[in-house]
């Protein structure tokens, strides 16, 4: 891909090749120029990849950012273990990214927590518009 890269960047932007005044190929070029080049071929190839896992990031901190109601019952949790339930009973965590903090308590435990919160807050809302 650098070799189709290296003749378009040469004639948009000719200073970036210090003076080279013929590109015959690309392994005549410098190594600081060619390893430049690989670098940007790189971030073209994954970026989709790049994109997928800033997202992924973003859903993340927003979730550690997510309150436990007071309300919350870890032990509806299935697939919480015994274990699990009496720390984060014992701490009470008040956010997602708390009850990530305590140790022992799996990024699994986290996550279970998390979807748990909607299926209750959904439940707690049906029940209030009875």
């Amino acid at each position: 891909m650098i070799e189709f890269l290296a003749p378009v960047l040469r004639d948009l932007q000719p200073s970036f090749f210090i003076g080279e005044h013929s590109l015959e190929s690309v392994a005549a070029l410098p190594s600081s120029i060619r390893n430049e080049l690989k670098a940007v071929e790189t971030e073209i190839k994954y970026e989709g990849y790049l994109l997928q896992q800033q997202r992924a990031i973003d859903r993340l901190k927003k979730s550690e950012q997510r309150n436990i109601p007071e309300w919350f019952d870890y032990q509806s949790v299935s697939g919480l273990s015994r274990e699990m339930q009496e720390k984060l009973l014992k701490i009470r965590p008040r956010t997602l990214a708390h009850a990530s903090r305590i140790p022992g308590v799996t990024p699994a435990a986290v996550s279970l927590v998390n979807v748990y919160i909607e299926i209750q807050a959904r439940r707690r809302e049906q029940v209030a518009a009875v």
